[in-house]
């Protein structure tokens, strides 16, 4: 007997997930350039370690001008919270520095007036910025409809069904997006709601099937249970 239709599936997942967790509506206040300095920064990092870095940089240099304008010895010592301080440290000043030659300042905002494809083009044209860290960008402080697919949105999508199995991240963006609305709310909301089910439930080693409000629908878990 075949499964259920993609969007049915997704139905499910979405409906099952905001009864536990609510509808998840909260952008990020931060400007694009901020947002991007702290998804560098939070890249195999803590919230609590990214904060810390993201907080004593800004602190110890005033603003990105000040910070552009540092020694990479004394960023990197800024952000030793922050895992591979001695990768990121020249990689934000090099940012930096590039947005002041191009622009005259360290700014990322004039990315609100360009179509989502450019925007994402131009952010991955920066030193070191990949795929999934435009995404966080262009969502959260752009309000573009992209959908960020970390390590959690990937993993539970994957095990659930909605995606097939191996499917990389990269792919796992423009498939996802082709059975999402493509509208930047219904995408946050997706993203934080497979995001804190990842975090929670649907873990990398221990997964709590048992305890899973979507579990009667996940290939993952019937698998499990055979």
């Amino acid at each position: 007997m075949p499964g259920p239709a993609p969007t049915q599936k997704l139905d499910y997942l979405l409906t099952r997930l905001i009864s536990i967790y609510g509808r998840q509506g909260r952008y990020s206040s931060k400007p694009p350039l901020d947002q991007l300095m702290a998804t560098i920064l939070s890249q195999r990092t803590t919230y609590a370690d990214e904060r810390k870095a993201y907080t004593k940089l800004l602190d110890t240099y005033g603003d990105w001008q000040g910070v552009a304008a540092a020694p990479v010895s004394g960023i990197e010592e800024c952000i030793l919270s922050s895992r591979w301080p001695e990768v990121k440290a020249p990689r934000i000043k090099q940012i930096l520095n590039s947005l002041i030659e191009r622009y005259g300042e360290p700014t990322l905002d004039f990315l609100s007036d360009m179509e989502t494809k450019a925007a994402q083009d131009y952010l991955m044209e920066l030193p070191g910025v990949g795929f999934k860290s435009a995404t966080f960008v262009l969502l959260f402080s752009l309000r573009k409809p992209v959908v960020p697919v970390d390590t959690h949105v990937h993993r539970v999508s994957i095990r659930y069904g909605l995606l097939p199995p191996g499917m990389t991240q990269a792919k796992a963006h423009t498939a996802l997006l082709e059975i999402l609305p493509n509208d930047a709310d219904e995408l946050l909301n997706f993203h934080k709601l497979l995001f804190k089910h990842g975090q929670r439930i649907c873990t990398w080693s221990s997964p709590r099937c048992e305890n899973c409000v979507v579990a009667e629908r996940c290939d993952f878990a019937r698998e499990r249970g055979k």
